[in-house]
């Protein structure tokens, strides 16, 4: 066997073909995955964060920024192995999906809405009890890239919920 025909059969079987345009892709339900990449965000840029005001070791803050970035790269690509929310290589979808994502990007909405009225009301208060508050401009720029990861991940968790169960065949 050939070295290209190893590397497109591991692309075959890691299924990521489906970033060609010869291979169609398939609808899979991520219902934990997406858990995972929600949790990450918030906790990497806690720990990213709290490096330059010597809250935790150097390290640690590494170890913050390679987990936040990471669920980010991760909340970026999630939406191509997930249910399908748009429409692709013109393959319309059909009243099903279209009502899935429909509801799915209503329930992120709402839940996101739901946190920026959290952080509004945290940050209203946070001058008054000397609570944490992002102090820099490159703090405030990952908080936008983790609400940005919020706000890609959550369609795909509410989607993969609200979908059935796939069969193990497919």
């Amino acid at each position: 066997m050939s070295l290209l025909s190893t590397l497109d059969r591991v692309v075959h079987v890691t299924r990521l073909d489906i970033l060609t345009p010869h291979a169609e892709r398939r609808s899979r339900n991520l219902r934990w995955l997406p858990l995972f990449v929600l949790a990450a965000l918030p906790i990497g840029y806690g720990l990213m964060v709290a490096m330059p005001h010597k809250a935790v070791p150097v390290r640690v803050g590494f170890f913050g920024g390679l987990l936040f970035f990471g669920a980010y790269l991760a909340a970026m690509l999630i939406r191509l192995f997930g249910p399908r929310l748009v429409a692709e290589a013109g393959v319309r979808l059909d009243e099903r999906e279209q009502m899935i994502k429909a509801r799915a990007g209503s329930i992120a909405g709402t839940i996101v809405t739901i946190l920026f009225v959290a952080f509004c009301l945290y940050a209203g208060c946070a001058s008054i009890f000397g609570a944490w508050m992002p102090s820099s401009s490159i703090e405030w720029i990952y908080l936008g890239l983790g609400v940005q990861g919020v706000a890609f991940t959550l369609p795909v968790l509410a989607a993969s919920w609200l979908q059935p169960r796939l069969d193990d065949e497919d």
